[in-house]
């Protein structure tokens, strides 16, 4: 039914409701209906609801006024996208706690190839300067870039990718029509016209300390991987990391200087076996070679996907006309590549950089280009 998504928002608003407590429920009775409708001693025999669950489900089933909520779901033009939409991330679906749903303020495809840019919200100057080159970087390599639109790093690195013209993705730690922290406002308005903000927490949610380790789960689940910027050895991009790592996503750290309490996160995480990286190309390099992302051209039919993480990118425009010069050729030079695309020079070697960050082709020492794949 049309209006299927609305029972899972009653599901989740009512107190003791967690995600996984939903699914276990949702996976037991098959619809948020059916759960309303359980008896007492149906919901205890669900394994894992004690009685204090049971308890609100049977008094809150009928508390949740979700008229009101749809009313300002159409004042803030959101939606809700269940786990059983077809809209719902598959990447989100593969963490074993995805959040049952989320409310989402903003027009962006979370299926494209995402990565996560994280880490202290007292960050250096030096950080917030590398977070907003790899975010940058990485939206003109195809990607969209998820953060939490915290301060420091991830507020760097959402603007990053809003000034590189790409899209990016704010995870809150509270409603997501609340803005938190409360002077990211215009940069709430930025996403939501570049990109989305997204939160499983039912509207109005205030911030919560206890909020933000939930939503982590999340930032990484969305990703192919999660890169740690800062981050004390103590801090919440810690906890993002390790269920990075849980997830079976891709890690990376940049380092720092070794007497800086910012850098000493990384510094442990590279120690214990994440991949250090110095540069935006050392990740889309590593994601590429270990499978995680494939290339397409726009319009061409999407190859079979050779493992279940790939995900693909696609080139447009004058990367696909440079591209597509190499159908019959190993190698070529800029001025040819010009004449056989019809491509003024300046263009085809702005459309080589992109294709060489993607690792798509590569520079030979003569000056000439070579296709890698």
């Amino acid at each position: 039914m049309a209006d299927d998504w609305k029972g899972y928002i009653r599901l989740c608003a009512i107190p003791e409701i967690g995600a996984v407590t939903a699914m276990r429920l949702l996976d037991r009775f098959g619809t948020p209906e059916a759960v309303f409708a359980a008896s007492r001693r149906e919901l205890l025999e669900v394994e894992k609801i004690g009685p204090k669950t049971a308890d609100s489900i049977i008094d809150n089933r009928n508390a949740v006024d979700v008229e009101k909520i749809c009313d300002r779901m159409n004042q803030l033009g959101a939606k809700y996208v269940s786990y059983k939409d077809p809209r719902y991330p598959r990447l989100l679906a593969e963490i074993p706690d995805m959040p049952v749903g989320f409310y989402q303020i903003g027009d962006c495809d979370l299926s494209k190839p995402c990565i996560s840019i994280i880490g202290s919200r007292h960050c250096t100057v030096y950080g917030q300067v590398i977070a907003r080159k790899f975010a940058a970087a990485f939206v003109r390599a195809g990607f969209t870039v998820v953060s939490g639109m915290a301060r420091g790093i991830d507020s760097a690195a959402h603007i990053g990718a809003l000034e590189a013209g790409g899209k990016t993705v704010a995870v809150l730690g509270c409603g997501a029509d609340v803005i938190y922290p409360p002077e990211n406002v215009e940069l709430y308005k930025r996403i939501i016209e570049n990109g989305a903000v997204i939160s499983e927490f039912p509207l109005g949610t205030r911030a919560d300390k206890q909020c933000f380790p939930i939503r982590n789960r999340i930032v990484s689940g969305l990703s192919v991987a999660t890169l740690v910027v800062e981050s004390d050895i103590r801090g919440g991009s810690m906890i993002t990391a390790r269920l990075a790592g849980e997830q079976g996503r891709d890690v990376f750290a940049i380092p720092g200087r070794i007497d800086s309490s910012s850098s000493r996160g990384c510094h442990a995480l590279i120690r214990d076996g994440v991949t250090l990286a110095s540069s935006p190309e050392d990740i889309i390099q590593s994601l590429s070679f270990s499978g995680q992302i494939e290339f397409a051209l726009e319009g061409s039919t999407p190859a079979k996907e050779s493992a279940p993480k790939a995900q693909s990118i696609n080139l447009s425009g004058d990367e696909a006309a440079v591209f597509a010069c190499f159908k019959n050729a190993e190698s070529l030079g800029v001025d040819a590549i010009s004449e056989a695309s019809g491509l003024p020079v300046s263009k085809c070697l702005a459309a080589l950089l992109m294709l060489e960050i993607k690792k798509i082709l590569s520079k030979n020492p003569g000056g000439t280009w070579s296709c890698r794949r």
